[in-house]
């Protein structure tokens, strides 16, 4: 594989799961090629702490209030202060609604993506799933297509940015 001698080394899928998770494994039960070890390797992922959850929430709040405001008109104010007490506002009102019905989904969508490695992925998976889930949810409620579909974006969205801004929190 490279010049420094690794070519003996086995791939991880063939590593026994005692060696992986961090147990001390006695030596005569490994393989040759594995080397016995007394320190446990690192996990491949840590989770992002409260802090890095309140901070995705509130990203995601602004984001949904943002668009709310511009696209659907929430503001009926004609300068541009108006509008930022809109925004905030219809934050207040996204966080309020968000605890019962974004939080939870946030936070099993992280729990179940927890041995996915790609941050990429996990902006992308906080994007479709939550999209898809209130656009058949919306749309059943109010039997329509169009409009649950462009909400549902808008909470994709929302969920996608506020995953983002978590990204930096996440360890791998």
């Amino acid at each position: 594989m490279t010049d420094k001698g690794d070519d003996d080394a086995l791939p991880p899928a063939l590593i026994p799961a005692e060696v992986l998770a961090g147990e001390t494994v006695p030596a005569d039960t490994l393989p040759a090629d594995i080397p016995p070890t007394d320190t446990p390797p690192r996990h491949p992922y840590a989770a992002p702490g409260p802090l890095a959850v309140a901070l995705g929430y509130v990203v995601g709040c602004l984001v949904l209030a943002v668009i709310a405001t511009t696209v659907v008109g929430w503001g009926t104010s004609r300068d541009f202060w108006g509008y930022v007490w809109t925004v905030i506002v219809a934050a207040f009102y996204a966080a309020g609604l968000g605890l019962f019905t974004a939080l939870p989904v946030a936070l099993i969508l992280g729990w179940s993506l927890r041995g996915v490695l790609s941050q990429g992925l996990h902006v992308l998976a906080f994007f479709v799933v939550p999209a898809l889930l209130a656009w058949v949810i919306i749309g059943l409620s109010v039997q329509a297509v169009v409009v649950p579909l462009l909400m549902g974006a808008a909470i994709g969205v929302s969920m996608a940015a506020g995953r983002a801004a978590v990204w930096p929190f996440a360890r791998a």
